[in-house]
């Protein structure tokens, strides 16, 4: 019979890892300085009343103008409203073109049938222009 022999088994210890982990830099806050605060101020007020002055640029052209017909008391300053007579076919657009013939008619004829409930125009009505 014959022996076979076999080295001694000895577990060996796990080598040392080389790697480390390495945390990433503290992130530091910088302030701008006092100039660039200050442009940034300015700039935001600048942005600011260019806003508000295009808004009311933007309103006046919208209507503004007075709703009376050329020419009767209400136009010429007087406290009396006018009236407006419908005739066949008008439209609060085509009333609204009679009274301001140049420029935007949205915020009158919004306002017409406003004034006027919403309900579809009659031949014979009358439309008080305020």
């Amino acid at each position: 019979m014959a022996a076979i022999a076999y080295p001694e088994f000895r577990p060996q210890a796990p080598r040392e890892r080389h790697l480390h982990l390495v945390p990433p830099p503290a992130r530091r806050r910088v302030r701008p300085g006092r100039a660039v605060y200050w442009r940034r101020r300015v700039l935001a007020l600048v942005v600011a009343v260019v806003v508000l002055i295009a808004a009311r640029a933007a309103l006046g052209a919208l209507g503004g103008g007075p709703l009376a017909v050329p020419g009767t008391p209400a136009a010429r300053g007087g406290s009396a409203a006018a009236v407006y007579v419908v005739q066949p076919g008008d439209t609060y657009w085509s009333i609204a073109r009679r009274l301001q013939p140049a420029g935007d008619v949205r915020a009158l004829v919004d306002h017409l049938s406003s004034e006027h409930g919403g309900a579809p125009l009659q031949p014979g009505e009358q439309l008080a222009l305020r």
